[in-house]
């Protein structure tokens, strides 16, 4: 795990697995959208088959569908508000679409939005109508017009590759003969992270988007397993000097490094808290790797899970209160999550091949996974107690997602 081969070793259409879940959803309805006659050719899908998808994908909702308006449906699975709008073509070729939320008894506007937009920009729109939605009837932020970022094998080469966060308009952005991966998400989502091997040792780059690619810290000989401080955007992550690894902060601006924590044992996986007053790292001290959590500065170092002997790549969920984390059971890698101190341990995936690398949503409601349940390894998204297993990615190898923060809302 803590040399530097074994530590890349394993580290790469909609499936649904429908799970019980143990949080509370709301029934939600979805008409579809009225539409001329003929005059769309929808390139992807309907924009009521997208806010189904992202009702469904956002731990929130159970959708009750109907083909028109349905008092009687409605009331009968006690969905209070319903989803509906119109689509319109103008004049220069592009879509407009009013998005409605009604209240189903009385069919009262409770929300309304105009969308004109270009067609490969309609999925955007209705992503950003649905997250209103969730802080309409919620009061919280939604997740729909997030991005997840993973590795994807593509012609032979792992590269790294933004998509949204449905697994929809995937966009590459490493372009290398060489392995890239272990993408992290740099302070306003400006750009990406990432590990890449070209001088044939890993070595740690940035990339803002639009932008060129950039080297960090080429003073270090190995440098992997970025984490980016939410606060401030400094960098942590592992290098490896003479077989030991330890953890260093940088600044990507000045390009300054200095060793973390000064600890006899080997340190990878780092992971900020979302207040930035803490890590969570990975650390071999007590024979096999298990996860630890010490303060910002170094400081009040404490194991977190003793459960097992092999814990790793912890997330912290985006409350603070929990962690995320993958374990080996009987030679299979399963995802957990726990507070802490380590207590109400959850496992959240068993008898599915092996699932690793979870990232939690922004809004702390999902936690995306890569897993080879299916033969190859593809990105999947699941609630946060584990239910509505769903597959994003399809074909090739997909594997280390992470979630980009909230972005700032689209104007209508």
């Amino acid at each position: 795990m803590f040399a530097v081969p074994s530590a890349f070793a394993s580290i790469d259409t909609i499936a649904v697995d429908v799970g019980i879940s143990v949080f509370k959803t709301m029934p939600i309805g979805v008409v579809p959208f009225a539409e001329p006659k003929g005059r769309i050719s929808w390139s992807e899908e309907k924009p009521h088959e997208i806010v189904t998808r992202d009702a469904n994908l956002s731990g929130r909702f159970d959708v009750i569908a109907s083909d028109k308006f349905n008092l009687a449906l409605f009331s009968r699975n006690r969905a209070k508000h319903y989803i509906t709008g119109k689509a319109t073509v103008l004049s220069d070729g592009r879509v407009q679409l009013d998005c409605y939320l009604y209240v189903s008894q009385t069919k009262d506007l409770l929300l309304g939005e105009t969308y004109k937009v270009q067609q490969r920009d309609m999925r955007r729109a209705v992503h950003n109508f649905f997250d209103k939605v969730v802080n309409r009837l919620w009061g919280d932020r939604g997740v729909a017009s997030t991005k997840i970022a993973y590795v994807s094998k593509i012609e032979g080469v792992k590269q790294v590759v933004v998509a949204d966060y449905d697994g929809f308009h995937r966009s590459q952005i490493t372009r290398d003969t060489s392995i890239s991966m272990m993408p992290v998400w740099m302070k306003g989502n400006k750009g990406l992270v990432y590990v890449n091997f070209k001088t044939h040792r890993p070595r740690l780059y940035f990339k803002t988007f639009g932008g060129v690619e950039n080297p960090l810290f080429p003073f270090l000989d190995q440098t992997y397993s970025p984490a980016v401080n939410p606060k401030t955007g400094e960098l942590l992550f592992s290098s490896t000097v003479d077989g030991k690894t330890d953890l260093y902060i940088g600044n990507m601006q000045t390009g300054k490094a200095r060793k973390f924590a000064y600890l006899k044992s080997n340190q990878t996986s780092p992971a900020w808290s979302p207040f930035a007053t803490e890590v969570l790292f990975t650390s071999d001290r007590g024979g096999g790797p298990q996860i630890f959590v010490m303060g910002k500065d170094g400081s009040d170092m404490r194991r977190v899970t003793f459960m097992g002997r092999y814990n790793e790549r912890a997330s912290w969920s985006p409350t603070g209160d929990r962690i995320a984390y993958t374990s080996m059971d009987n030679g299979h890698m399963n995802i957990y999550t726990c507070a802490l101190d380590g207590s109400d341990i959850t496992q959240l995936t068993s008898n599915a091949g092996n699932n690793e690398h979870p990232t939690w949503s922004p809004d702390g409601k999902l936690i995306a996974f890569s897993s080879n349940r299916t033969g190859s390894y593809q990105i999947y998204i699941m609630r946060a107690d584990g239910s509505n297993v769903t597959r994003i990615t399809k074909g090739g190898e997909n594997t280390s997602p992470t979630w980009s923060w909230f972005y700032d809302e689209i104007n209508p």
